[in-house]
């Protein structure tokens, strides 16, 4: 097994209460539990070169041996190709496009079979596909290709580019490895502005009306995505460490990792500190954001889960070895909840892919008690009861009605 137990502290559900005035309070919703729980683990057979994608119900992976499709919902294996890739892989429903040396691969993701190709050069950052769109990363230029057919629809000049971009509505925005975050017309890659958040930046994050982005110079930046590319809403300086990977928000803080071994949380809105929590071990990526709960994936054997008011531990998957690359997180879809996806190995040269989701809330027990001590009138075995309004003397017979008299219909 990829994964040991698991100790986890959930949360009880708040059921509605009566507010003010007599009305009843709105249920709370439930809040996504983090993956923790096991729900299938297989063995494969050769070490990964990137980390697994997934899309429409199929999970790939990239290994020495070649390319593997399988089923999330039954691990069953869907295809297999011997096309190895060289570098991160991106998936859409269609297609799953992969680099193998300077070459760009696009294979039909339902049956592996190779659908086009192009040659960009080798790239430099992971691919991205936003919708119709697939943006690469090559030499110093970002391509703009329609994932399905392989057109090249647009090419900018934005120096080198080593992280994935970002996409929010009709923009793309670019992390140049210089410092520059370039903002582009995602239709036609014609540049709008650009912000200079320190060397070799991070792949950026957009929540709500913000760009946030750390960087090697220490610092972590909140853009604005509208028509102010020249201010940015605040930039924390004081990190003291390279940041790792993206940053996740939601709607009260936004949380980084650095390369201090610390986990952060700041204000979204101004930047303010509110916490921050020593991992034990260098972060490989950036935080994973699941309800109320946070992890940080790193070389080791286990990923602690933090909550994200205090940064309090609640809870810690404990893995069999440590992580072969970075984790695949799965966004809740319809009435599927997150999930998560760890590859892990390198003992012996043995490797596991394990596919987990929140683990199972056992309801609290209920407190019963004997039929004698419920509420109500007792009555004693063998003796009718006594009924309010009705009394016959001793040993009277019961009274006999006459019966109902006139038609009988259906309804009685």
């Amino acid at each position: 097994m990829a994964l040991a137990r698991t100790t986890l502290i959930v949360p009880c559900l708040v059921a509605a209460t009566i507010a003010a005035g007599g009305q009843a309070a709105k249920p709370a919703e439930p809040v996504q539990a983090f993956p923790t729980s096991p729900i299938w683990t297989i063995e494969v057979s050769a070490a990964p070169v990137a980390p697994p994608v997934s899309s429409a119900g199929r999970l790939y992976l990239a290994l020495q041996s070649g390319l593997s499709a399988y089923s999330l919902d039954t691990h069953a294996d869907v295809w297999q190709t011997a096309i190895v890739a060289s570098g991160p892989m991106v998936a859409s429903d269609e297609r799953l496009i992969v680099a193998v040396k300077d070459e760009l691969r696009a294979l039909d993701a339902a049956t592996g079979a190779v659908v086009w190709t192009d040659r960009p050069g080798p790239l430099t950052a992971p691919p991205l596909v936003h919708g119709e769109w697939l943006l690469v990363a090559s030499g110093e230029q970002v391509i703009g290709y329609r994932a399905l057919d392989g057109t090249r629809v647009w090419s900018r000049e934005t120096g080198v580019v080593e992280q994935r971009p970002a996409v929010a509505g009709a923009r793309v925005y670019v992390p140049a490895a210089d410092g520059r975050i370039i903002a582009l017309e995602l239709a036609s890659g014609e540049p709008v502005w650009e912000f200079d958040v320190g060397i070799r930046p991070t792949e950026p994050l957009v929540y709500g009306d913000r760009l946030f982005v750390g960087s090697a110079a220490k610092r972590l930046c909140s853009l604005f995505l509208d028509a102010r590319p020249r201010r940015a809403a605040w930039c924390f300086n004081d990190v003291g460490a390279v940041i790792v990977g993206r940053p996740a928000a939601d709607g009260t803080h936004v949380y980084f990792a650095a390369l201090d071994n610390l986990l952060r949380a700041h204000d979204r809105k101004n930047g303010a500190y509110r916490w921050k929590k020593d991992l034990k071990y260098r972060p490989s990526a950036g935080p994973l954001l699941v309800g109320k709960s946070l992890a940080v994936p790193g070389s080791v054997p286990r990923v602690d889960v933090f909550d994200t008011a205090k940064g309090d531990t609640t809870l810690q998957l404990t893995l069999a070895t440590k992580l072969a690359t970075e984790p695949l997180l799965l966004d809740p879809i319809e009435t599927l909840p997150a999930r998560i996806v760890a590859v892990t190995g390198g003992l012996a040269k043995v490797w596991n892919v394990t596919l987990a989701g929140p683990a199972p809330v056992t309801p609290p027990a209920l407190k019963t008690a004997p039929l004698t001590e419920l509420p109500g009138l007792a009555i004693p075995i063998g003796k009718p009861p006594a009924l309010p309004g009705l009394s016959l003397p001793a040993g009277a017979p019961l009274p006999q009605f006459a019966p109902a008299s006139g038609p009988r219909t259906t309804a009685g």
